[in-house]
């Protein structure tokens, strides 16, 4: 992809200048486009984090994952990806379900998470920005988003194409409108599961941006 190779001036003589590109022997204004937020797409810091394969639970409702922006975080988040992965073990599987819920309190327990940058250059992510896994307490519900249904089987061709399946509905595509969830300061989102099975594993990977 090429960068615009000229320029003119808005206002002649004293204005700021304007790219533009030479095309067909004319200069074209060259125009970047921005989301609702204000900022120019694909333009946002932007960080993954994903539990990696961790065993479903045999309980009646089991937080695997949950992210929270604390108070004083001084940005917003906005989650664009949200894939739930079975691992392709060689398992007789079952239905699972899972919730993906926005919390008002951050989790408690589990094990940290540690975002990683999809540039090195992007900032470092706030300290009150939390990952965690399996977490024991806190991650208090206030309100549940989405219901998602998987399996833990890995002959079915849900399993072999979940890498692929983004769960974050309408919009939630890298450069393409950049909608997704948004998690303001003292709002997270964790993703329970719901079914009783210990059957199989799972890996949750998350892609958000900060604003």
């Amino acid at each position: 992809m090429s960068l615009a190779n000229d320029s003119i001036l808005v206002t002649p003589g004293s204005g700021a200048t304007v790219a533009t590109e030479l095309i067909s022997g004319k200069e074209h204004q060259v125009v970047l486009l921005a989301d609702k937020s204000g900022h120019m797409l694909n333009s946002k810091d932007t960080y993954i984090v994903f539990t990696g394969n961790t065993v479903h639970v045999a309980a009646a409702r089991t937080t695997l994952f949950d992210i929270f922006n604390a108070t004083g975080s001084g940005k917003i988040m906005r989650v664009v990806g949200l894939y739930v992965i079975p691992a392709l073990a060689a398992v007789t599987g079952v239905g699972q379900t899972y919730e993906v819920i926005r919390t008002s309190a951050v989790g408690t327990g589990g094990t940290t998470l540690t975002p990683q940058k999809f540039d090195s250059a992007d900032a470092n992510l706030p300290a009150q920005v939390t990952a965690r896994i399996k977490a024991t307490g806190g991650a208090t519900a206030s309100a549940t988003l989405q219901l998602l249904n998987g399996s833990s089987e890995e002959t079915t061709s849900y399993a072999s194409m979940a890498s692929t399946l983004n769960h974050v509905p309408m919009g939630g595509t890298l450069g393409a409108g950049e909608t997704g969830w948004v998690i303001r300061e003292n709002e997270g989102l964790k993703i329970d599961q719901t079914t009783n099975s210990a059957v199989g594993n799972v890996n949750i990977q998350i892609v958000f941006t900060l604003e």
